[in-house]
């Protein structure tokens, strides 16, 4: 598995990453001399475009050398850089997304017209795509990706509470219920 993000190149340009660089050294100007913004500016940029396009902590700090906590804590302090990275790289590999759904519909048509090469695809991967696409088509329609349910109910205090209230109430019918007796020998 390699460890490089594959970068769409209408995104990932030299003015482009000297813009996102010349971004990131000015934030760091407020930020402490020790920080990584400081001292390595380039990786804080790389990690940080890294993390713009979904790259997850692990990859990047193989990548970059940086901690998982340094990377995290870069995260979180330019968060709004990131934010507004992922926005672009969202709109441009929605693009390249479209792009390659026209190429599939193309080798959809290819297959449907060739059916010794349909023969071919097993049908868990064509399960697959038809899951992926009918997923997206779902978030793109507004429709819930996932449906959480919240539930009410007692507590488990509350149940440990009943459940001492029945076995006292057990225990009081057997005391009531006892036959008084004498033991004669």
């Amino acid at each position: 598995m390699s460890d490089e993000i594959t970068p769409l190149p209408e995104i990932d340009n030299a003015a482009a990453m000297r813009e996102f660089f010349e971004e990131i050294r000015e934030r760091a100007k407020l930020l402490p001399r020790a920080c990584v913004e400081n001292n390595q500016p380039h990786v804080a940029a790389k990690a940080l475009w890294l993390l713009a396009q979904g790259a997850p902590v692990k990859q990047i700090s193989r990548i970059t050398g940086l901690g998982h906590e340094t990377i995290r804590r870069l995260s979180w302090q330019h968060e709004d850089t990131l934010e507004s990275k992922r926005k672009e790289f969202s709109a441009r590999y929605a693009m390249v997304a479209a792009e390659y759904t026209d190429l599939l519909f193309e080798k959809a048509e290819q297959l449907a017209n060739d059916p010794e090469e349909l023969k071919k695809i097993s049908p868990d991967r064509l399960a697959l795509t038809v899951g992926i696409l009918s997923d997206h088509s779902a978030k793109l329609s507004g429709m819930a990706g996932v449906v959480i349910e919240h539930r009410k109910g007692p507590s488990i205090d509350d149940a440990a509470k009943a459940i001492e209230e029945a076995r006292m109430r057990m225990a009081n019918k057997v005391r009531e219920s006892a036959i008084e007796a004498e033991i004669v020998e």
